[in-house]
């Protein structure tokens, strides 16, 4: 007995996967069609003046927590440079961005 031809059942496969996503998307449409949540009527909202303030602006506060993250962050810094071969520097400043 001869063995199927494997694109032909390559093609058959695909077939019927195409076909069940086809289906599945003629659903999704259906159910989007009698969703029971949406709202019938769209009514337009009156928008009216809206009075702002410029908002103060706020100094951040450091924390203990942040200088020792940030100490944390030099001394990291500083070893992976030393690391990669740089002996002879001065760290002048970091800037976060």
């Amino acid at each position: 007995m001869d063995a199927p031809n494997p694109i032909l059942i390559t093609v058959i496969n695909m077939v019927i996967v195409f076909a069940v996503l086809y289906v599945l998307g003629l659903f999704i449409k259906f159910i989007h069609y009698i969703d029971p949540t949406k709202s019938k009527s769209k009514k337009p909202v009156k928008v009216g003046k809206v009075i702002t303030k410029k908002p103060k602006p706020v100094k951040p506060v450091q924390s203990a927590a942040d200088v020792i993250a940030e100490k944390t962050l030099i001394a990291v810094i500083t070893t992976s440079l030393m690391a990669y071969g740089c002996r002879d520097f001065e760290i002048k400043s970091i800037k976060k961005l």
